[in-house]
């Protein structure tokens, strides 16, 4: 199969595993708390990564510190500090949205982020969008406010739902974090390499949501409780593993591009999976998805 072809499937397969994290994470609200949702989905694919690292650099089994010095440079624990502390941050807010909110909602609120970025990746990278990521910042704002229209009322827009809605707050919540750790995430894949840099995000943000549960002093919940969190952070983690690899093959905005159609298989199958009323949330999705995927074009 051709590389370039192979690479496309692999973004499609990290999209269908966003959308599986998303169902899997509103799935887990039903039968465990936030914390050890956190933790389980964390430390699922942080064991995951793990090994991957392992079959990748063999020389991490044999000489740890001399292979990993070489696959980082100067800046790189700074950054994993900054995204590992946001990033708890940010998971919190995303699952407690899911647990607020129906995912049909919620999930393409995610699509804010690249409209933030317009700010942020001035500041953090350097990069700036032209005439086109304006239109498509017009685009995601049309899409949320069709996003839950006011069908009783007759009303097409309704941007009032997300004054009102906790969880909806919490997902925007997420994307303003997320606006500012995809620039980090940018920097760190620079200082290191794609695998490594998934990786050490991944154990450490574990590690802070072992923290986080431990905290709470709350009996460990059984492994059936679970299994929708793990199932969450597992696909997360074979998810951003394919994108990572997708984006040495192919141009980014492909990339992204394709990974944002997980808002739209969320929507739809939230209705099926999680028995959502999401039919009317479809056509905001969809338009949300235009304009990020104009600011993805954009901004190359």
């Amino acid at each position: 199969m051709d590389l370039a072809l192979l690479a496309l499937f692999a973004s499609l397969v990290a999209a269908i595993c966003q959308s599986l994290t998303d169902l899997g994470t509103k799935a887990a609200t039903r039968t465990a708390d936030d914390r050890a949702i956190l933790a389980a989905q964390w430390c699922a694919g942080a064991g995951l990564l793990s090994l991957a690292c392992l079959v990748f650099y063999p020389g991490l089994l044999g000489a740890p510190g001399e292979t990993f010095s070489s696959l980082t440079k100067p800046g790189f624990w700074t950054l994993l500090a900054w995204s590992g502390a946001l990033n708890v941050v940010a998971y919190v807010l995303y699952i407690r949205a899911f647990r607020l909110s129906d995912a049909s909602l919620v999930a393409p609120l995610v699509l804010l982020t690249p409209v933030l970025m317009l700010f942020t990746s001035p500041i953090m990278t350097g990069e700036h969008a032209p005439p086109m990521g304006v239109f498509g910042v017009l685009f995601t704002v049309l899409g949320v406010g069709l996003l839950d229209a006011d069908r009783a009322n007759g009303r097409r827009f309704n941007f009032r739902v997300f004054a009102r809605d906790k969880g909806a707050r919490m997902m925007i919540g997420t994307a303003v974090i997320w606006s500012v750790t995809a620039n980090i995430d940018k920097l760190g894949v620079r200082a290191s390499t794609p695998l490594i840099w998934i990786a050490a995000v991944t154990i450490v943000i574990a590690f802070f949501a072992l923290l986080y549960w431990l905290a709470g002093r709350r009996a460990a919940p059984s492994a059936f409780d679970l299994r929708y969190a793990i199932g969450a952070g597992s696909a997360m983690a074979f998810g951003n593993t394919l994108q990572m690899w997708a984006l040495t093959v192919l141009f980014t905005p492909y990339v992204i591009a394709i990974k944002r159609l997980s808002a739209l298989f969320t929507v739809l199958a939230s209705g099926r999976v999680l028995k959502e009323e999401s039919s009317g949330r479809l056509l905001g999705a969809a338009v949300m998805l235009v304009g990020a995927v104009m600011i993805a074009l954009a901004r190359e």
